[in-house]
């Protein structure tokens, strides 16, 4: 029976596409108790939002960090060895790797104030929410373009995707973790919803 055979470029843009997929999910029922309700505290007060809030949030940040240690020893590798080589000269690559820094900043600012300090999220932080959605999402789009640029001539360093969608369909790859981690928040909304209107 084969195993799982994905190099490790297409490995780690699959886990940088479920974090993003995660950090949906986290997003819409933020959006709801903190936008859409204006009552932050219902991610407290409503186990359904709470439960699935911190779920998919563990889940982002748990992804994040798997994605953050392969790029930092791929970074390694490529200024010791030159194996990925570092492109400072390739647009997609720059797109991709300086603010990867200020994403990485955001992204353990969350995490540090979700556990330690949740109370300056609610109160004057909840920004904060936005802002790593916003960097998930700019994380998984240049991530993903910069790997199928690579996959082609003349930049051509990994093989073609096995279980990621083909080039020419890279589009739809691109929006597939909103669609689904959409798709999910909306059965997590309605439900918790029905949880609201019975209180």
């Amino acid at each position: 029976m084969a195993g799982f055979t994905a190099e490790p470029a297409e490995f780690n843009t699959i886990v940088t596409m479920l974090g993003c997929l995660c950090a949906t999910v986290q997003a819409a029922t933020g959006y709801y108790a903190g936008f859409r309700k204006k009552k932050i505290g219902l991610l407290k007060t409503n186990d359904i939002l709470f439960r699935s809030h911190r779920a998919f949030g563990g889940f982002a940040t748990t992804l994040f960090f798997l994605g953050l240690f392969a790029g930092i020893t791929g970074y390694i590798g490529s200024l010791i060895y030159a194996s990925p080589p570092f492109e400072i000269t390739s647009l997609s690559f720059n797109f991709h790797f300086w603010p990867s820094f200020p994403i990485a900043v955001i992204v353990i600012l969350k995490t540090y104030l979700s556990y330690f300090n949740k109370r300056l999220i609610y109160k004057t932080w909840n920004w904060l929410g936005v802002a790593t959605f916003i960097a998930w999402s700019y994380n998984w789009i240049t991530s993903a373009i910069s790997y199928y640029l690579r996959t082609i001539p003349p930049l051509t360093q990994h093989h073609p995707p096995i279980y990621l969608l083909p080039i020419e369909l890279m589009w739809l790859q691109i929006i597939i973790p909103f669609i689904i981690g959409a798709i999910i928040g909306l059965i997590i909304l309605r439900k918790a919803g029905k949880k609201e209107r019975k209180v």
